[in-house]
């Protein structure tokens, strides 16, 4: 009897060992886990943090201000595009890559909804080309509000090294008397010629560093005087004429050039 009780005795201390046994092993397993858990937790917000940040650009256009009908575009040389805008200021354009003088932006800057048209000249060499839309209005006090619109040329013609430059399109100029001339672009120089084919003025556009601009004439537009519309891919730019020229353009009543749809009067 003796020997019974010793031996259920020695039962319960075995089994009251191994329950504390297993008591401590599995809290050391929970305690593993969650020491597991808060290193890969601080691990993972580690590598957030370290991450480089990244900023994303709005492909649509800024909707609050100007608003494109594509933003990217596919024109082959020497062909047009018609794409619809709307404009809620008035707004000027400039482009990046372009290389012939016959490539720009058939545009009223002015607010509205509206086509424009996009022309790529023939002898356009530039594969992307990058149309600014910024906004200038005076109701909004800012010129950092812009888009743009990616074009990519297609059917690229080589053009020879050293090759002259074309010829621009003549337009009829009104001249004193009420006689009407022409205002015939050749490479990157205007001239103004009478009714007789008599040369009288020219003029070209310049970076004001000495540097002439490419830049296509597309007509005449009163502002209280008459100035030569023109369209550029610079961004600044001011006309360069000789006194005596500037003479003759204002004594036949123009007072300077219309670029991207700024005025700016002779020098």
């Amino acid at each position: 009897m003796v020997f019974f009780r010793k031996s259920l005795c020695a039962i319960s201390l075995i089994i009251f060992y191994n329950k504390v046994t297993y008591s401590r092993y599995m809290e050391d397993i929970n305690m593993k886990k969650m020491i597991s858990f808060l290193m890969a937790t601080v691990i993972a917000f580690m590598m957030f943090a370290a991450a480089p940040a990244v900023t994303s650009y709005a492909a649509g256009g800024i909707e609050d201000c100007l608003d494109f009908g594509d933003t990217t575009i596919r024109i082959p040389a020497g062909s047009t595009y018609k794409m619809r805008l709307r404009a809620v200021y008035d707004y000027t354009y400039y482009i990046a890559g372009a290389t012939s003088a016959a490539t720009f932006l058939e545009c009223s800057f002015k607010s509205g909804s509206q086509d424009v048209v996009f022309h790529i000249g023939e002898d356009e060499q530039g594969k992307n080309l990058f149309f600014y839309f910024y906004v200038s209005d005076e109701r909004l006090q800012t010129t950092d509000k812009y888009g743009v619109v990616e074009v990519y040329v297609q059917n690229i013609k080589p053009v020879a090294a050293n090759a002259p430059a074309a010829a621009g399109a003549s337009i009829p100029a009104g001249i004193a008397g009420g006689k009407t001339g022409t205002l015939t672009q050749n490479g990157n120089i205007s001239m103004l010629y009478n009714e007789n084919g008599v040369g009288m003025a020219s003029f070209s556009l310049s970076d004001g560093k000495g540097h002439m601009l490419s830049y296509v004439q597309q007509g005449i537009v009163n502002n209280g005087s008459n100035y030569f519309v023109l369209s550029s891919g610079a961004v600044n730019c001011k006309p360069a004429i000789s006194e005596s020229d500037k003479a003759v353009m204002t004594a036949n009543g123009y007072a300077g050039i219309c670029v991207n749809g700024k005025y700016i009067n002779w020098p």
